[in-house]
């Protein structure tokens, strides 16, 4: 799939090279009738009988830019045996006008060197070894239709033959350098394919900004792969009573349910830069402080608990509005030292965090009822400043030696 993209794309920069070339090849072909006409009837410097002849072929030569202008700029019809015939083209066409006008030895013959150059805008390397063929071939052309003709003096075998090699060695040269442009640009488009995908990969975890900064730090996206102990703030939500809802649902409807509950808790983790863990049946489990640092994660994780259990009221509003079933959330937030980082196979991993938090946030949660918010101690005592909360006492909870004080947050309307 990577390599059809990256061959698409040098199709497409093929097709606008081309197009350049046959805006070029009008261009010049314009200068090149103007000059014609100013050195015939304003210097007079040109014989007639060379004017005409070199004037048709000029037409001519004319008439095949304008149809691959239409072709290829206007009706947008490429592929990429084009750009060999077109080349061809040119070299034959100018090959006959220098025949024509008789210049085997003059200005004109430079020319040739300019096609293989503008043979570069193609992107193609075999192109552009294919226009020094041509403009090869249409110098040595040239310079045997010079014997015979007692109006030019022959240029010698040897200085034909320099002229030739020079031709190759430039098409060879011009050829070298797009092929390294090439090359790099295909690196490149390989990276920017690779970047996209890993990037698809994070937006399952994190909002894209998020994601980008993870790709843009080469030193956060080695500690994901390796792993490494932090400190976190986790929420994790949990819906009351589903399993024997599930079982009186019809999938269909189940399904509609679950994702459109989901689609809108998950808006809200990633507006508040929330990294998604990993959904668990219909609970949802969210890291903050985790790939990056955020100083105020816990107040971060408790925004975001409150602005899920409002969004699951008006879901509901919509749900009754429609005699749809309702759902009923509780959800815990606490904080703590984690271990976080890839586990799975090499076929298959998952970035997560593990550990003592981790449990005794799902245990917090299992506590809290629908439309509530249950926090740890610690997550009060780093929040308390911004939100409200009131004391339920010393709870017990499974693989702890002491009970532990739980806070619920106030005001969830606010």
């Amino acid at each position: 799939m990577k390599t059809d993209k990256i061959d698409r794309l040098f199709l497409r920069e093929e097709k606008t090279g081309e197009q350049k070339v046959n805006i070029i090849r009008l261009a010049a072909l314009a200068v090149f009738f103007a000059d014609e006409l100013f050195n015939y009837y304003v210097l007079g410097v040109v014989e007639s009988r060379l004017h005409f002849r070199g004037v048709w072929i000029i037409a001519c030569w004319a008439l095949f830019a304008a149809a691959a202008w239409y072709c290829i700029n206007r009706r947008g019809s490429y592929a990429r045996w084009m750009k060999y015939v077109s080349s061809g083209a040119d070299a034959a066409f100018l090959t006959c006008v220098i025949i024509a006008l008789e210049g085997n030895s003059g200005p004109l013959l430079s020319l040739y060197y300019i096609l293989i150059v503008n043979s570069a805008l193609r992107y193609s390397r075999r192109a552009i070894l294919a226009a020094a063929g041509f403009s090869a071939a249409g110098y040595a052309a040239v310079w045997y239709f010079s014997f015979g003709n007692p109006n030019i003096s022959p240029v010698s075998l040897y200085v034909a033959v320099i002229h030739m090699i020079a031709m190759v060695v430039a098409g060879a040269f011009v050829g070298y350098v797009v092929k390294k442009m090439r090359g790099l640009v295909h690196e490149f488009a390989e990276n920017l394919v690779r970047r996209e995908l890993a990037e698809n990969a994070l937006l399952r975890y994190v909002s894209r900004q998020i994601a980008r900064q993870i790709l843009d730090s080469p030193d956060i996206g080695e500690s994901m792969r390796a792993g490494r102990r932090t400190h976190v703030a986790i929420l994790i939500s949990d819906i009351r009573g589903f399993t024997p809802m599930s079982e009186s649902m019809a999938p269909e409807a189940l399904l509609e349910l679950l994702n459109g509950y989901f689609r809108r808790m998950v808006d809200i983790v990633f507006k508040y830069d929330g990294t998604l863990d990993k959904f668990v049946g219909d609970a949802l489990i969210v890291v903050f402080n985790d790939p990056f640092d955020q100083p105020d994660a816990e107040k971060r994780a408790v925004m975001c608990a409150a602005e899920m259990q409002r969004e699951v009221a008006r879901f509901n509003l919509e749900q009754e509005a429609s005699g749809k079933k309702t759902l009923g959330v509780g959800i815990g937030v606490h904080c703590g030292a984690v271990i976080a980082g890839n586990v799975g196979s090499e076929s298959r991993m998952d970035y997560t965090v593990m550990g003592d938090t981790v449990n005794f946030t799902s245990r917090l949660q299992g506590k809290a009822p629908a439309g509530a918010v249950h926090v740890s101690a610690a997550v009060r005592a780093k929040t308390s400043p911004d939100f409200a909360y009131r004391s339920l006492g010393l709870r017990e909870f499974k693989g702890c030696s002491d009970p532990a004080e739980i806070f619920e947050l106030v005001n969830l309307s606010a």
